[in-house]
């Protein structure tokens, strides 16, 4: 019956951070300051309660390396209410800073926060703020 009972909770956690609408899909042509960057590193999506896919790169501003970017290519996964997506210690959010509200899906930049700590905060995570749900995940390395 416990059984049940937590494979039911977890269920409608999944089912009530999805939206009926779509994710805006965009496809940026990349700053030039992030195609001219240095690639410090990289990583894959993978899938967390919802489905991810998609690539991540952290790449320095050639002019001034403590600028840094995330560079997001083919980037896809569910809607949901509140989803942002943070630079976290490790995939339940621990240690994390928010970069920002996600809104679209596909190839986009997103600048890093003065505040994050890339040696330190390895993953990005794309979170449902609304009910504490990890869509999906990429670790940089």
């Amino acid at each position: 019956m416990k059984k049940i009972i937590v494979i039911f909770s977890i269920s409608l956690i999944g089912w009530s951070c999805s939206k009926d609408e779509v994710l805006a899909p965009v496809t940026q042509t990349l700053p030039e300051v992030v195609a001219k960057g240095t690639q410090e590193s990289l990583g894959t999506f993978t899938a967390g309660s919802h489905p991810a896919s998609g690539t991540v790169k952290v790449v320095a501003d050639k002019t001034d390396p403590k600028k840094k970017y995330l560079s997001f290519e083919n980037f896809k996964t569910d809607a949901g209410p509140d989803l942002y997506v943070y630079l976290a210690e490790d995939k339940t959010a621990k240690g994390y800073v928010s970069v920002a509200k996600l809104d679209k899906t596909g190839t986009f930049v997103m600048n890093v926060p003065t505040n994050a700590d890339l040696t330190k905060q390895k993953f990005v995570l794309v979170w449902c703020q609304q009910f504490s749900v990890l869509f999906g995940s990429a670790k940089l390395e």
